[in-house]
């Protein structure tokens, strides 16, 4: 998948892809009150009105409308709002970023960039699990609910409301793309006829989609740069990186980095699938930091330690040298992250064709991560399950 900034164009008069604006976070976060100008990947000719394209549409109600249900599926057939029309050059960049018509485009727009990076993990298009009966996901990007849902056919976007006012979660790119991580897992795996008793079907997918999200916010060029800046390079602090599904500045809902073992989570769906996410998380940062020795921007004490146990004057110690280093060669930091993403990543999408859904178990979910990753991903990946309880020591 291909993401330019608004002032990289191709060679030629033709420019690539469709111009559109996502926010990489939710608007109300300090630092991304401004939408980003993408350009994604799908030609113009290939993008219709609403938008929609051949894989998906906006449906957006007129009026109040139901969440669906098991007995209530698209396609939504009650009066719709006007399908959003791309600006004369058939761009979708110029719809006012305030507007309500503005909910279709961002909403399509995010669903069609998270689509299109995790095709590209996968190395074949997404074909939806309902495609036999809808042969095109529907988006709906408002409904009056406090939730978020992906399922047979639809994803839809309702708000938040906190201290009265309302935030769409149409906004938020961590909500969709974690929905979007649901449909495609789905749709790799295959839907359980039927889960197994002491199964993690439901973990795996609640932690497989939240990776998903935060490997997905990690494309956006504007927030790898401001968040190397605001760490200055240490990713062990708390930043935007490992929070989702934001309904305010201060509360989180699930974080990646995480302290939780197997041994210390419930059978609730979410707590269980924490350690699952830390490990991801964990895996990520250290190949980020091996890669960042290697160049001579970290000290080599670093693949030595476990940092879960270090001492505060410590830690200090190697966040001072990492901030002096990151202000001297921020590009070696910044390709060490996109290495780092990119080889946990792969191995997450060629996993996931591997996994049967109806006996679905973690330790089995984690094993097909380490068997198609390579190299010392797969060595710090076995090394994280492991210390998560999720697997045995190796």
């Amino acid at each position: 998948m291909r993401l330019l900034r608004d002032d990289s164009f191709d060679s030629g008069n033709a420019r690539v892809g469709t111009r559109f604006w996502i926010y990489p976070q939710p608007p109300f976060i300090p630092g991304y009150e401004q939408p980003d100008r993408v350009w994604l990947s799908i030609q113009r000719d290939e993008i219709g009105e609403g938008p929609s394209d051949l894989s998906m549409y906006v449906a957006d109600p007129l009026y109040e409308k139901q969440p669906y249900g098991f007995a209530n599926l698209p396609p939504f057939v009650g009066t719709k709002r006007a399908p959003v029309r791309p600006g004369p050059d058939r761009h979708f960049d110029n719809i006012d970023p305030t507007s309500r018509p503005f909910l279709a485009v961002h909403a399509y727009a995010c669903v069609r960039f998270v689509l299109d990076i995790w095709q590209s993990y996968l190395g074949r298009p997404v074909r939806w699990f309902f495609d036999q009966t809808f042969p095109r996901l529907e988006i709906v990007p408002f409904v009056d609910w406090d939730n978020a849902q992906a399922g047979y056919g639809f994803l839809e976007l309702g708000c938040s409301d906190v201290d009265g006012i309302l935030r769409p979660y149409a906004l938020n790119f961590d909500t969709i793309a974690h929905e979007v991580g649901h449909l495609i897992m789905l749709s790799e795996t295959g839907v359980p006829a039927a889960t197994s008793p002491g199964g993690d079907f439901f973990s795996y997918s609640e932690a497989f989609s939240d990776c998903v999200s935060l490997i997905s916010l990690l494309h956006f060029d504007s927030a790898i740069d401001r968040l190397l800046r605001r760490t200055r390079g240490n990713l062990l602090l708390y930043n935007e990186l490992n929070r989702f599904a934001e309904t305010s500045p201060e509360t989180q809902i699930r974080l990646a980095t995480n302290f939780r073992t197997m041994s210390a989570v419930t059978r609730e769906v979410h707590d269980r699938a924490l350690p699952f996410i830390g490990a991801i998380f964990d895996t990520i940062v250290a190949l980020y930091h091996r890669d960042l020795v290697a160049k001579g921007c970290a000290d080599k004490r670093l693949l030595d330690v476990d940092l879960r146990d270090l001492a505060w004057d410590e830690f200090d110690t190697f966040r001072q040298a990492t901030e002096q280093a990151f202000s001297a060669r921020p590009l070696s930091f910044k390709q060490a992250l996109v290495g780092a993403r990119d080889a946990v990543a792969t191995a997450l999408a060629a996993s996931l064709k591997t996994l049967d859904p109806s006996t679905l178990r973690l330790d089995q979910a984690a094993s097909a991560v380490i068997a198609a990753a390579d190299g010392p991903a797969a060595e710090l990946l076995a090394e994280n399950f492991a210390w998560r309880e999720i697997i045995g020591s190796r």
